[in-house]
């Protein structure tokens, strides 16, 4: 007697179950049984039950998995992020993975902590299993021959807040060095004269350096640069700079060392959350408070940001808008339609109370 699809018959090969198998099994239609089993769509948790009980008991997940292998997808993305702790890119990556849910595909993250040789060693790792594509932020401006096999692309590539030089795949970033220069145009226009940069890199070997160290990503060399146009374009004094490790430890030294500029900076522009801590905690140690010896806006408004006093002056970033878009753009390339090179999204200050008006306090 033949057996029924998906039924096991001792000494006898099947047709592996399908996906109709499925549907008439939990009496529901394909399209219904196909959103179940994706993660996509409306579907309501009795029916879904339904349809990953059936699935079950026909041994379907196994079958799928198989009939990807053959096929060559997996239904698979990769994310390579250089600091998953931080808050800019957990809910970047969070976004991602709800994008490329919708469109039925699962998300594999690894992180690399900005280090080069672990983001070579995390997409070896991601191309082994087979992933349809991958999103990664690189840690390196230049380098970029761990994405390419025989001279064509391993997989599918999008970059996500940096760009690297060269490699001509779609990027999805912000328009950082306009959001530099806008915050520092505040500083300037509420009469601050001696400012500072704290700016964020994995490439300050000794912690914290003076000068620019070489290997610094585009999100470096945008910042600093939109920075030093609004200080030309108003003639003002040169500001202090130290480039900093993403650690509490090493943004406080910097910050200190910021602080102990004669004369003293009265703004700091932070160019990322640890850098912001770092300046909270030195002026905390100093006895300098925020938003009246010391102004301070960072790059991205992290949640506690509203929730100190006063409150903290951000460049906000889309971080949500960013990781849908990289996830669009990488699925659009994985299934051929057509990439783009650019995806620049805009940037906005927001004034709160942690820069002061010197402006006031001279009249």
């Amino acid at each position: 007697m033949a057996s029924k699809a998906g039924k096991k018959d001792t000494g006898q090969s099947e047709r592996p179950a399908r996906l109709i198998d499925v549907a008439q099994r939990a009496e529901v239609s394909r399209a219904t049984a196909a959103r179940a089993l994706g993660g996509y769509g409306l579907v309501g948790d009795e029916t879904r039950e339904r349809v990953l009980a059936a699935a079950r008991e026909l041994d379907y997940s196994a079958n799928v998995v198989a009939r990807a292998m053959r096929a060559g997808k997996t239904q698979t993305i990769g994310v390579v992020v250089a600091d998953i702790s931080n808050s800019f890119f957990s809910h970047a990556t969070g976004a991602i993975i709800d994008t490329a849910a919708k469109a039925g595909y699962v998300t594999l993250v690894l992180n690399t902590d900005d280090d080069l040789a672990k983001e070579v060693e995390a997409v070896r790792v991601l191309v082994e299993k087979r992933v349809d594509g991958l999103i990664v932020v690189p840690s390196s401006p230049t380098q970029y021959d761990h994405f390419v096999l025989k001279g064509e692309l391993a997989k599918p590539l999008v970059l996500l807040d940096r760009r690297v030089e060269g490699l001509r795949v779609p990027a999805a970033y912000t328009d950082d060095r306009g959001g530099a220069k806008e915050a520092i145009e505040l500083f300037l226009a509420r009469g601050h004269v001696h400012i500072g940069l704290l700016v964020a890199t994995a490439a300050a070997r000794g912690g914290v350096e003076a000068s620019q160290p070489e290997g610094v990503v585009s999100t470096v060399t945008d910042r600093v640069a939109g920075a030093l146009e609004a200080i030309k374009a108003h003639r003002a004094a040169n500001p202090a700079i130290r480039y900093s490790r993403s650690t509490l430890e090493a943004a406080h030294s910097g910050a200190l060392e910021l602080l102990a500029q004669k004369p003293r900076v009265t703004a700091i522009l932070a160019t990322n959350e640890e850098m912001a801590l770092g300046v909270l905690a030195a002026c905390g140690e100093l006895g300098l408070v925020i938003g009246k010896d010391v102004s301070l806006v960072s790059f991205d408004d992290t949640p506690w940001s509203k929730a100190i006093a006063p409150s903290m002056s951000v460049v906000k970033r889309p971080v949500s808008e960013l990781g849908n878009a990289a996830a669009t753009a990488l699925i659009k390339a994985i299934r051929g339609e057509g990439r783009s090179r650019k995806i620049e999204l805009a940037t906005q200050l927001i004034d709160r109370g942690s820069v002061a008006n010197v402006l006031k306090r001279r009249r």
